[in-house]
């Protein structure tokens, strides 16, 4: 698939920079991130779309939309690494006034296609909500909503319809921080119905950061704050309790995130942590 590879390809160039020694540019830490983010969605995207196209002459627009961007995102790197280099060597008496110039129009064409590539993401999502509210109005046994073996495992006869209820709220959800609660007696599932929300495909898409937490009954709130900050950024921390729960908001800022915090029997616990999930107001 062209566009997978175009996607791959334009990974490869941001890590050779990223991992060189002595890089001929340097990048935008927050530029990768949103990059490498936005890349990664659509590669798991590609991985299991099929296109009504397979056995057409006609290409597939989507996937030409997504191997243009990728290609303009390359075609970007590789022009301002020309252009320092030319720059560099051309050893101009200016100050430096071009280098800075030529970095101020990178920067902008970068993000440029960022955004470009995020709306290409935005109207996936909004294809795979489509396909939800298809499965609900023909009132299917859903199968074309669970992507993978372990997500069927964790669901339970009866429960299609409340995961549908708690897939659907969650992604069409307010932009505001929302507490969902699921309640009721020991046993009847809550953990599992919990799991098949918190590994489908849908929610991998719609959320940046999806963290679980367990809880129990004799919590301990440094511990909390450093199982979900690890399972954040993907590495523990040993800063004091106030200064974990100061890098979570920090981290949680400005990304549309998910935390499922299990087994928790008291709110007190909820009413010490809700002051580390900032409000982000993200649609």
């Amino acid at each position: 698939m062209a566009a997978y590879a175009a996607l791959v390809s334009l990974m490869r160039i941001i890590d050779d920079i990223e991992t060189h020694p002595s890089p001929p540019i340097s990048l935008d830490n927050q530029q990768v991130e949103s990059l490498t983010r936005v890349v990664t969605f659509l590669q798991e995207f590609l991985e299991g779309y099929k296109s009504p196209y397979d056995y057409s002459d006609e290409a597939d627009p989507l996937e030409i939309r997504i191997m243009d961007a990728s290609h303009t995102a390359e075609d970007v790197i590789e022009s301002y690494i020309i252009d320092t280099i030319q720059l560099s060597a051309a050893a101009t008496t200016d100050d430096g006034v071009d280098e800075q110039i030529n970095c101020m129009y990178f920067y902008q064409d970068l993000q440029n296609v960022i955004e470009k590539m995020d709306l290409i993401k935005k109207d996936l999502i909004v294809i795979t909500r489509e396909k939800v509210d298809q499965q609900r109005n023909l009132g299917s046994d859903h199968a074309g909503l669970r992507s993978s073996p372990t997500e069927k495992n964790h669901l339970m006869i009866g429960f299609d319809d409340v995961l549908l209820e708690l897939l659907d709220r969650l992604v069409r959800g307010r932009g505001s921080r929302e507490i969902i609660p699921i309640v009721g007696m020991g046993g009847i599932g809550k953990t599992t119905l919990a799991k098949g929300v918190f590994e489908h495909k849908l929610i991998k898409e719609h959320f940046d950061i999806c963290v679980w937490a367990t809880i129990s009954q004799e919590y301990n709130l440094r511990e909390t704050l450093r199982q979900v900050l690890s399972q954040a950024r993907g590495y523990l921390s040993n800063e004091s309790e106030k200064d974990l729960g100061e890098i979570l908001y920090k981290y949680l800022s400005s990304r549309r995130y998910l935390v499922i915090m299990d087994d928790m029997w008291n709110i007190e616990v909820w009413d010490k942590m809700k002051i580390f999930f900032p409000e982000n107001n993200n649609e």
